[in-house]
């Protein structure tokens, strides 16, 4: 069995609704018309856009082998950031991804694990 079978994917239907971590509830990413508020709980191991990330863990940084290494220096490899944080091997990993529809169409990613 492939370690990548490890992550489970979540993609919630409303892409507006908060956040919560699956382990311990606590909402982590919340947006209304204003803003958009990040409070990562001791789960989460990353916050992440189509953009770059928003939030990385250290354990997240450890796992992929990124500790020090900027967003712009990861290869992605063609799979943008959607695709490189579904290359996650940890047991018990959880990924939400979230589509905002057109016209933006952007991507918000975020991980957990227990």
């Amino acid at each position: 069995m492939s370690d990548h079978h490890q992550l489970t994917r979540i993609e919630p239907l409303d892409p507006c609704a908060p956040v919560c971590c699956p382990f311990c509830r606590h909402v982590v990413l919340r947006e209304d018309a204003e803003e958009t508020s990040v409070d990562p709980c001791p789960h989460t191991l990353f916050i992440a856009t189509d953009e770059g990330f928003e939030f990385r863990s250290g354990r997240y940084d450890a796992l992929k082998g990124i500790v020090g290494v900027e967003d712009q220096s990861i290869p992605l490899d063609g799979h943008g950031w959607d695709g490189y944080t579904d290359q996650l091997c940890c047991p018990g990993a959880v990924k939400i991804a979230l589509y905002t529809p057109a016209p933006s169409g952007l991507g918000c990613y975020v991980g957990f694990a227990p």
